[in-house]
C-alpha cells in the first residue's frame, strides 16, 4: 500500500470522477500534506493531533471494520475487503434515519434525477 501524498491524491482524483465530494477532513499524516492539489483550501479540514473525535465518522467506520479485521491484521484478500465494504454499506445508521448508506445514496441519486417527491422502500434480499 502506497501512502505517499501523490498516491492519495491519485486515488482521490479517481473517486472524484464518480462522486461529488464537497470537503475532506484528514489527520496530520504526511500522506495528506498535498490535498490542496485536489481540493481548494477552504474545503480541507485537518483534525488536531490526538483528537480522533474530530474525525468521528472515520473512527466509527474504523470500529465497524475492526469487527471483521482486528487491529494488527497483516493480510486480507480482496474478497474479504469487498465483504466488509458491502456489510458497512448495508449497515443502518442513526444519522441516516436508520437507512443504510447504500439506500440513502440510491435515494439521493433518484431524487436528483426525478425530483424530491420520489419515495421508495428498499428491501435487502441478500
Amino acid at each position: 500500500h502506497n501512502k505517499s501524498a501523490e498516491a492519495v491524491n491519485q486515488a482521490l482524483k479517481l473517486i472524484l470522477k464518480q462522486h461529488q465530494i464537497l470537503s475532506i477532513t484528514a489527520d496530520n499524516g504526511t500522506e495528506f500534506n498535498r490535498l490542496s492539489d485536489v481540493f481548494s483550501e477552504e474545503h480541507i479540514y485537518y483534525a488536531h493531533p490526538y483528537a480522533s473525535w474530530e474525525r468521528g465518522t472515520n473512527e466509527n467506520h474504523n470500529r465497524l471494520i475492526r469487527r471483521w479485521l482486528p487491529k494488527g491484521t497483516k493480510k486480507t484478500t480482496p474478497k474479504e475487503v469487498a465483504f466488509i465494504e458491502n456489510w458497512i454499506n448495508n449497515y443502518p445508521k442513526k444519522c441516516l434515519n436508520y437507512k443504510s448508506p447504500r439506500e440513502d445514496f440510491f435515494m439521493a441519486n433518484l431524487n436528483l434525477k426525478f425530483g424530491s417527491n420520489v419515495r421508495m422502500s428498499l428491501v435487502n434480499r441478500t
